[in-house]
């Protein structure tokens, strides 16, 4: 998937936020979250991941289109200078934060395979409908709020072809890797509660 402009950025190409078969997972706040490749089962390129939330807007999860606000979650970089934390891993782990309000959201889970060619970095993509119910034990000291305005994007709108963890420096592309640690992913901070 390369066209950061389009709708389908939010969740991938031809994928839906829902349907007939789609089920809502339930996550109470400051649970970990994990995400899967499919086949190969590995995170095979190199390059950054990250997740988001974005709050239902509708009563039901359902008929979310994900048009509303999302805020960054997590995001995960290099190991070292020279190795990204995600290649050759069977999945990636994020934090829901613990003053997140309870309701639906829809997650998604973002990993960019970074390239210099402008408009040649590759985005996989995916979303799932989950419940957040609030947190308990030492989480449920955490007032729920949702982020301040600078922690909040739209799905288009949130990235540039021009970001510099969009087109990257030619370094990052070649193999083997060098000055991943200088990498700055796109998007707003992460929003940790």
């Amino acid at each position: 998937f390369y066209d950061i402009y389009s709708p389908d950025v939010r969740c991938g190409r031809g994928a839906s936020t829902s349907g007939p078969e789609t089920k809502t997972a339930t996550v109470v706040a400051g649970d970990e979250i994990g995400f899967v490749p499919m086949e190969p089962y590995i995170i095979y390129h190199n390059g950054p991941g990250q997740a988001y939330l974005s709050r239902a807007t509708t009563e039901n999860i359902s008929d979310y289109e994900g048009d509303g606000d999302w805020f960054k979650i997590g995001s995960i970089g290099a190991k070292n200078d020279t190795w990204w934390l995600t290649r050759d891993q069977t999945g990636m782990n994020f934090t829901v934060p613990a003053s997140t309000p309870p309701g639906q959201y829809l997650v998604r889970v973002e990993h960019l395979y970074v390239r210099s060619p402008f408009n040649t970095t590759q985005f996989y993509i995916s979303c799932a409908q989950i419940e957040v119910l609030p947190g308990g034990g030492d989480k449920a000291t955490a007032e729920p709020r949702m982020p301040d305005p600078e922690y909040l994007v739209k799905f288009p709108g949130a990235y540039d072809l021009s970001d510099p963890g969009i087109w990257v420096a030619e370094n990052i592309y070649d193999w083997p890797s060098s000055g991943l640690l200088d990498y700055k992913a796109p998007g707003p901070p992460v929003w940790t509660g």
